[in-house]
């Protein structure tokens, strides 16, 4: 009996998917188009405004010290700046988790193939990453 409700159950259903997918998409009536006026009063002016470089506003002329990048002259410190900090960030070591002792992550990386030390975890073979406790820890 639970068959042939299960079945009945899924035609129905089914029936009503394809029924119901030949239903036009729009409910609404589309809107008008709005009306465009032929002359206007408006005057598009074009202006160039200055041009940025880390901070630094460019100059259109050649001035002494500078550099020319983009069409557009900048000191030299904008282009010195960038590289002193890109080069800060590039090269910081990656953080420790602070007060653990070495030996801990020398034990777990010994133990556990997939260990990481940033996060102190490792990935058994099922389940989700577990967190490494040794007799350091």
């Amino acid at each position: 009996m639970k068959t042939k409700l299960k079945r009945l159950a899924a035609l129905a259903l089914a029936s009503a998917v394809v029924l119901t997918s030949f239903v036009p998409s729009q409910a609404a009536m589309p809107l008008p188009a709005p009306v465009v006026k032929g002359t206007s009063d408006v005057v598009h002016v074009d202006r160039k405004r200055p041009y940025y470089y880390r901070g630094h506003r460019g100059y259109t002329h050649r001035r002494p010290g500078y550099r020319y990048h983009n069409g557009y002259w900048f000191p030299l410190a904008a282009f010195a700046t960038g590289a002193i900090i890109g080069g800060a960030i590039a090269t910081q070591p990656a953080p420790r988790a602070a007060g653990i002792n070495p030996k801990h992550y020398q034990w777990c990386a010994n133990r556990y193939r997939s260990y990481d030390a940033y996060s102190n975890t490792f990935q058994p073979y099922h389940g989700p990453r577990q967190r490494c406790y040794s007799p350091y820890y």
